[in-house]
């Protein structure tokens, strides 16, 4: 049972080309073999991938039956070549940032499947004009991960309906969201991302593209179809040719790059509905009155932010390395702003960012160019890259998520403790709510399926908790366009991944889980204390840190004392102020029933509960009044949010 739960895809037969060299000991350098930067071992036969220097690159062009290099040409006759093609195809519009990048310097070279491919690569490797060489493996599942199956849950109540901030009948099965602990013993109010809230500020905005690379997404689904990003050249073109000029053929919903066709699938009998999963918890439409709701899925007068299909699983077959590169590259090329990636290397793989950079394949570059490019205009410059942190119980995340510029996600149970699957430490820079089976199937995350699995089901892992962090992501920039706020990709990174709250005051206890030979094995969280990155995701902050209103995490039920130098500075104990103001609305949601008051620089409030509201506080800085007729001081005035909760962390919720 473990085996098929477990839903992060990872990369086969790749590792680091050299090890790191002995301390204080030189070593001779095999440069030849130092070009080669994977295994040949399970490597697609009659390929090879060869990056060659600029120069050389400009002397080849785009595709040829020869590279004009006489050495190339000599090893590609005697191996049968039949072509040596650029691996990224010629696209006018992005020209500038692939050379920029040097993308256009990879070619694919293809050529008899008999020939010896490691005695290919060393051969290439030895020419001055080649910088690096590639085995072109596949890329595979780590495990099949299927649907959770189970009882779906009880026939929802009318009035629970009325409550819920949209009609879709089964947004109440996704705690994940909004999380009132009555699912069970084992769900803990506030162990979610907060959407509800965040809700009333967005829900989604068009501008923002999400790319999910994965199991291709069944876009003509019910709950995703409105939300699909739409190539319209392509889909009001010719069939069969390139309306657009970007270098692929009918790409309406993105691309299928397992079999090089703009026909995505979903229906092949070993898919398991994995992306579809994903690009529901993302952008499934909101307050349609069907099925669920997605993160940014838009609501009933807006649409939300669109899912680009990049397909690069297929049943049992997954895309080349070199096409898995070219469908991120995709991503940044066509609009795309945010990779949704639930997949990488098994935790252990790479150890150091030193180690996986070392290898410097086609795959990573392709990954930084779509940092370095994807943009929405006026919104954001740059892309953010956001990846599964694994599923192994690792104390080593899986790479590439693990990387020092990109995302890697952990995964928590509905009641805040690490879930018993997922991989942790450095290199693990956030937490998100990815379900727990153990607890029992409806514990797990609920989201759209393809049609195999009835369009709606559970899955868990950390491949689950990703997409609710990519899902945060896009209401942020979404929230964003709406404010007129634009961020660089750094910038924007930052917010994202301090818009958190404590997860290490929950990491008590012990959990059964399983190694790979799913033999059963103690779990002890609290040795995971400060190694979930910065803690788990709240959508609300995160929209409140983009609108650049700080929030303040109290708890329900007792009387605070909260500090103002956090608005005011040091000093704040000694300011005149004028008034604290709160709609008398949020006053009777929260259940305040006496005014806040300030003493000095301390604010009073008590909220009997949970939710939020927006708090003025006006102060006169430099006198006890205004200056005007009589000398006096300047009004001050400070705005933030208030998040009430059951239960905050030991330092009053300041992070």
């Amino acid at each position: 049972m473990h085996k098929y739960l477990i839903s992060i895809l990872c990369f086969a037969t790749m590792i680091a080309c050299t090890q790191d060299p002995d301390q204080g000991r030189q070593i001779e350098v095999d440069t030849t073999r130092s070009k080669i930067i994977n295994s040949a071992d399970g490597a697609i036969g009659g390929e090879i991938l060869v990056k060659f220097t600029a120069e050389a690159a400009e002397r080849i062009g785009a595709l040829t039956t020869r590279s004009g290099i006489e050495q190339v040409d000599q090893i590609m006759n005697s191996i049968s070549a039949r072509s040596i093609e650029r691996v990224f195809p010629v696209d006018e519009a992005n020209t500038e940032a692939t050379h920029r990048s040097g993308l256009h310097q990879w070619y694919l070279l293809s050529f008899d499947e008999d020939a010896d491919l490691q005695q290919v690569a060393e051969r290439l490797a030895a020419i001055s004009e080649v910088a690096r060489v590639q085995y072109n493996a596949r890329v595979k599942r780590a495990e099949v991960c299927k649907p959770i199956v189970g009882d779906e849950p009880a026939a929802i109540s009318q009035a629970t309906r009325a409550a819920a901030p949209f009609n879709d009948p089964r947004l109440s099965y996704q705690w994940h969201y909004m999380n009132d602990g009555s699912l069970g013993t084992l769900a803990k109010a506030g162990a979610d991302v907060n959407l509800f809230e965040a809700w009333k500020l967005s829900t989604g905005d068009p501008r923002i593209i999400v790319a999910v690379v994965d199991e291709g997404v069944m876009h003509s689904h019910e709950d995703l179809n409105a939300n699909m990003w739409v190539n319209e050249k392509e889909l009001n073109g010719k069939s069969g040719s390139d309306d657009d000029g970007n270098g692929y053929k009918d790409d309406i919903y993105g691309y299928n790059f397992v079999h090089n066709t703009g026909n995505i699938s979903w229906s092949n009998p070993q898919d398991v509905g994995h992306g579809t999963h994903i690009a529901g918890t993302i952008a499934a439409v909101n307050g349609n009155g069907i099925g669920v709701c997605g993160i940014a899925g838009g609501d009933a007068t807006h649409k939300g932010v669109r899912v680009m299909s990049l397909q690069i699983f297929s049943g049992d077959d997954g895309a080349s390395m070199a096409n898995t590169a070219k469908a991120i590259k995709y991503a940044a090329d066509n609009g795309a702003v945010i990779l949704q990636c639930s997949w990488g290397y098994d935790g252990g793989t790479f150890t150091s960012d030193t180690a996986f950079n070392r290898s410097c394949s086609i795959e990573k570059e392709a990954i930084d160019y779509f940092i370095a490019n994807a943009k929405a205009e006026g919104i954001i410059d740059g892309g953010i890259a956001i990846f599964a942190a694994g599923n192994e119980t690792s104390d080593v995340p899986g790479y590439p998520g693990a990387y020092y510029n990109y995302i890697s996600v952990a995964s928590m149970s509905s009641d805040y403790r690490a879930a018993y699957y997922t991989n942790y430490g450095t290199g693990t820079n956030i937490t998100a709510p990815g379900g727990d089976s153990s607890y029992g199937v409806a514990y797990s995350v609920y989201s759209t399926q393809t049609n195999a699995y009835g369009k709606y089901g559970y899955m868990q892992g950390t491949s689950m908790a990703c997409p609710h962090v990519s899902g945060c992501a896009a209401l942020g920039l979404s929230y964003a366009a709406q404010i007129g706020r634009k961020f660089t990709a750094n910038e924007f990174r930052s917010l994202l991944l301090t818009s958190v709250w404590d997860i290490d005051q929950y990491q008590t206890g012990t959990k059964t889980s399983y190694d790979a030979y799913d033999r059963p094995f103690t779990l002890n969280l609290a040795d995971l204390k400060g190694k979930m990155g910065s803690g788990y995701i709240d959508a609300y902050r995160l929209l409140r840190n983009v609108e650049g209103t700080p929030c303040i995490y109290m708890q329900a039920g007792a009387e605070q004392r909260l500090s103002l130098s956090q608005f005011f500075g040091e000093n704040s104990k000694s300011l005149t102020y004028k008034s604290v103001e709160i709609s008398n609305s949020d006053m009777q949601n929260l259940g305040i029933t006496t005014a806040p008051a300030i003493t000095d620089g301390i604010l009073l409030i008590n909220c009997s509960k949970t939710g939020t509201a927006i708090v003025t506080v006006k102060a006169i800085v430099g006198g006890k009044n205004v200056g005007g007729s009589a000398m006096g001081g300047m009004e001050v005035t400070r705005k933030f949010a208030l998040v009430v909760r059951n239960r905050v962390s030991d330092n009053g919720g300041w992070l």
